[in-house]
């Protein structure tokens, strides 16, 4: 019980803070807002860490040959709705801000025969991405979590297999897609469909 009471009080931290930043945005200006979102996405960084440290750098690959505990399903519930809120954050500093990142979630399974590979090819594109002067904000999200807002995700971007990326609102699934082709389709939304 004590671990649920946790969790729940962090979910509950959470929407109070959404909701109180986003009536502060609201009395913003453009340019206003793109700062004060500018700094809501470093302190969201600096909550990821945590979880960065806790979990298994690669989630995919861990996942597939390792059977996670209670307590590694909690970290991980967690670390995907910061995940998630953190996306949302870059999603809308490079529509409203034109801010100068690649966004996206990479939906894997543990039953997935390519998910580990997509994963490595996905190391190399934020590699290419952070090379060509961009940043890249990727989040690895269970494809079977239970969440509503994961099968909300799903429902609206069409996601049905694994492995599966957005990339600024292009969906790429079914298959295993290299960091080359990644790369030169991350500005030509959809593409991937």
């Amino acid at each position: 019980l004590g671990v649920l009471r946790n969790y729940l009080d962090f979910l509950d931290i959470n929407l109070k803070s959404m909701q109180l930043e986003q009536t502060f945005s609201e009395t913003l200006t453009s340019d206003q807002m793109c700062a004060f979102s500018t700094i809501s996405m470093n302190e969201l960084f600096k909550q990821l860490r945590y979880y960065w440290g806790k979990l298994p750098f690669r989630i995919e690959e861990y996942e597939k040959y390792n059977k996670p505990s209670d307590e590694y399903n909690l970290l991980k519930q967690q670390y995907a709705h910061l995940s998630i809120r953190t996306w949302i954050l870059a999603k809308s500093q490079y529509e409203k801000c034109s801010m100068n990142v690649t966004h996206g979630l990479y939906f894997y399974s543990a039953d997935c025969s390519e998910c580990v590979e997509q994963g490595v090819q996905l190391d190399e594109l934020n590699r290419k991405v952070r090379a060509s002067g961009k940043e890249m904000v990727m989040f690895p999200i269970d494809f079977y979590m239970g969440e509503p807002i994961v099968s909300n995700l799903k429902k609206y971007y069409g996601i049905n297999s694994t492995p599966a990326i957005i990339i600024n609102d292009g969906v790429f699934q079914g298959r295993l897609f290299a960091a080359e082709e990644l790369f030169s389709a991350q500005n030509t939304a959809g593409a991937g469909k």
